[in-house]
């Protein structure tokens, strides 16, 4: 399998000046089959490229498969501007983690209401399917088997693990550690008491996380702040590179990116925390690169 980061920011885009290297556009992965099978994961900002090269490689109507991780702004604003969509015939097969279709087909076609749009999602070309996922409920996608998995993040997230061409790798993404705020939902002002049923609920869905990687070769991990960063944001539904590390660690994960950067880190600091994480990951033998745009990565064990 290959992968390609389209947008590799989270909470909102900032293209310009401070973000030419590592990108400003917000999540958007890219994953391909050797034999042309193609998947894609999150529909933030970054999306809108992506489609611009999809249809230059194929203007004819396609089908295309989108897996979300959850319906937060900066992974479903690509959406409008996604240019096969407006192409006849071309259908669109959404998955997300929600408790009905018809719920995400709200949550989509709420965007690109006349008030903010100047289309409506009923009279785009393409026909729109949304599909419900549940963690731990396994689905096949042309030529990849992908497993949902749960993750710890306000209002819900899930993440996947994505199987194809005898390799793997896994999209973990939106995602708090297990130790401080529980899935609930509805939003928390700030970390909250834990009671005994909340721990035992956290570890399970660690424990879950942590099984469902078991020897994957990539990680994809939401790693939004550093340390000093999360202590003064723990609700908000993100992770740090060490936590990222223990997790991965702890899976058997050959390769960890980092991904889901902070808006406001500047290119500068991303090379600072590119090569802090990078000589940190080799002292536990896991290979950490940091995600720009535009890159792609080769996925299995015999990839550089």
């Amino acid at each position: 399998m290959q992968i390609t980061f389209w947008g590799v920011r989270g909470s909102y885009p900032v293209p310009g000046a401070a973000t030419v290297r590592y990108g400003g556009q917000t999540s958007c992965v890219e994953t391909s089959t050797a034999s042309g099978d193609t998947l894609i994961v999150d529909a933030g900002t970054g999306m809108r490229a992506l489609g611009n090269k999809l249809f230059r490689e194929a203007p004819a109507p396609e089908h295309y498969h989108v897996l979300l991780s959850h319906v937060h702004w900066d992974h479903i604003q690509g959406l409008p501007f996604f240019s096969p969509a407006y192409i006849p015939g071309t259908k669109i097969s959404v998955y997300a983690l929600l408790t009905a279709a018809d719920e995400l087909h709200q949550v989509i076609g709420g965007i690109t209401r006349h008030e903010f749009f100047p289309m409506p999602l009923e009279a785009v070309p393409a026909q729109f399917e949304f599909h419900q996922v549940e963690p731990g409920v396994e689905l096949d996608i042309g030529g990849f088997h992908v497993t949902p998995i749960a993750l710890n993040h306000p209002f819900g997230s899930v993440g996947y693990r994505i199987d194809g061409d005898g390799s793997s790798w896994a999209y973990v993404s939106d995602t708090a550690p297990f130790t401080e705020v529980l899935h609930k939902q509805h939003f928390l002002s700030g970390p909250e008491p834990l009671s005994a049923d909340d721990r035992v609920a956290l570890a399970a869905m660690r424990d879950a996380l942590v099984r469902r990687l078991a020897g994957v070769d990539t990680a994809v991990y939401d790693t939004h702040f550093l340390p000093d960063e999360y202590a003064r944001f723990p609700h908000y539904g993100h992770s740090t590179p060490d936590q990222a590390i223990e997790i991965c660690l702890e899976a058997g994960v050959r390769r960890l990116v980092l991904y889901h950067h902070a808006p406001t880190h500047s290119d500068e600091q991303m090379d600072r925390i590119a090569a802090e994480y990078l000589a940190r990951g080799a002292i536990h033998n896991i290979e950490v690169l940091t995600s720009f745009e535009g890159m792609t990565l080769e996925v299995g064990p015999e990839a550089t």
